[in-house]
């Protein structure tokens, strides 16, 4: 049976990141039914509903994965990825901090935060909040003008760690700070 399946925090959101997996979804194997039953319910313990006659669990084979994030690459296709290459790509291993850097940011230093924003990419924001973070940069979001933008600010570099990832944000603060103070 083909099908598809979209990942997305807002789908109503155009300016977020969707993922489309499309492929064929076939049954689970007898020999895997209660190992993933006992995952699925790990993860929605109310599921009564696994045990009625007419449940079944699918899993989807990946035929291509599709990666959108605003229009630019749903227009130019440049987030399509193989079965093997999505088969090979592993989770950012700083995705798992993203949470705590990002709240202890939007809490202690959103000021700096709009700093860095407006250093990067020299447009006057009125504020920035920091969405996420990954080993590359930061996702924002940020009002301009009356209207609000998620952009994209890049590190310098790939950050190696959480430790690092402090590194790199004090860099582009200091960055940021030096900047500003020329040009008063």
């Amino acid at each position: 049976t083909k099908c598809s399946l979209l990942v997305a925090k807002d789908p109503e959101d155009r300016t977020d990141t969707v993922i489309t997996v499309y492929g064929d979804a076939t049954p689970v194997s007898d020999e895997e039914k209660d190992a993933v039953r006992s995952a699925y319910l790990r993860r929605h313990p109310e599921a009564f509903w696994v045990d009625f006659g007419d449940f079944r669990f699918l899993h989807i084979k990946p035929k291509a994965v599709r990666y959108v994030s605003g229009v630019a690459t749903a227009l130019l296709g440049s987030g399509e990825f193989s079965p093997a290459e999505f088969k090979e790509a592993k989770v950012d291993p700083i995705s798992q901090f993203s949470a705590p850097i990002t709240g202890h940011m939007n809490k202690d230093h959103a000021d700096d935060t709009k700093l860095i924003v407006q250093h990067s990419t020299n447009v006057k924001v009125d504020f920035a909040h920091m969405l996420d973070v990954d080993s590359l940069g930061i996702n924002v979001k940020a009002g301009y003008d009356g209207s609000v933008l998620k952009l994209r600010i890049p590190f310098s570099r790939r950050a190696q760690d959480r430790k690092d990832v402090k590194t790199l944000i004090v860099e582009m603060l200091q960055a940021a700070k030096a900047s500003s103070s020329h040009a008063e």
